[in-house]
């Protein structure tokens, strides 16, 4: 009869491996944030990243027209610090383990740069201008404002740096088309109109969740996603982008008249401003 060993050793566990627990895992937890967030995130950075690239392309195709050399390396500057706003956004999606496209998938992109390479060809810096500094930096701020907002600490962070570097290229902007409608005030509205009414339905189509080719590449349901994982809704985010638009045309010194038929415009393909919006009650 064998005895019975003495100080029995507790049963052992084996260690948890925290590297198998993944940040968005971490994150999700700390912050109460679901995977249809990270989904949304995934969603709403691949888009960013996409105008990132867009704002590349435009800045470096505009260098050549423009006027003096220290515009030209203003203009190339503003280049590289898109392209850094691709590196951060990506890097942001590796930590939080959702993946993003770091090309231009949907075809709204593909439609304004189009336009773009348009005005660029007709020498229309004006328009150039136009679409890239005013009406695609407008939106961009909209969108990074959101995220500073209501995103988890990490997003939200890396969301502000970038909004301050599109603030910055927003102001240049302004500067740059108030100087060209104190020289030309006719011909810079003719390429406000032509720019809006090409470039500002394609802008406004994207707020919102649904997409054309993304949500395959990322491979998530498109009918999953919702706004609410940010607590906001689209038509917040669009009264906001339109209202965020309005105040750059009146800050840009265009002529009322003018900016508030375009902004009546923009009922057909999305809402109206609202009344606290400085062309509302022009």
């Amino acid at each position: 009869m064998q005895e019975a060993s003495v100080g029995t050793q507790p049963t052992s566990h084996a260690p948890i491996d925290l590297r198998s627990v993944s940040r968005r895992e971490v994150l999700g937890t700390e912050h109460n944030k679901s995977d249809g967030y990270f989904n949304l995130l995934a969603y709403i950075a691949s888009n960013a990243i996409a105008g990132e690239i867009m704002a590349v392309e435009n800045y470096s195709e505009m260098v050549p027209l423009m006027p003096d050399t220290e515009s030209k390396i203003e203009t190339v500057k503003q280049a590289h610090e898109e392209s850094k706003h691709i590196q951060m956004l990506a890097s942001l999606g590796k930590r939080h383990d959702y993946n993003v496209m770091r090309e231009i998938v949907e075809p709204q992109w593909f439609n304004i740069r189009r336009h773009f390479s348009t005005a660029v060809q007709n020498k229309d810096l004006a328009a150039c201008l136009v679409i890239q500094d005013l009406m695609t930096e407008t939106m961009a701020i909209v969108l990074y404002r959101t995220l500073v907002r209501q995103g988890d600490p990490d997003t939200a962070a890396l969301a502000n740096k970038i909004l301050d570097d599109e603030l910055e290229h927003l102001e240049i902007g302004l500067a740059r088309i108030r100087s060209l409608i104190a020289q030309d005030p006719e011909g810079v509205h003719e390429s406000l109109k032509w720019a809006h009414h090409r470039v500002m339905p394609e802008l406004f189509s994207m707020v919102s969740t649904g997409c054309h080719f993304l949500c395959d590449r990322l491979n998530i349901d498109c009918a999953s996603l919702s706004l609410g994982d940010l607590k906001t809704d689209i038509d917040e985010i669009r009264i906001e982008a339109l209202d965020t638009y309005v105040e750059t045309l009146d800050k840009a010194d265009f002529d009322p008249v003018v900016t508030a038929a375009l902004i009546e415009s923009m009922q057909t393909y999305g809402g109206t401003p609202s009344l606290n919006a400085g062309l509302a009650n022009a």
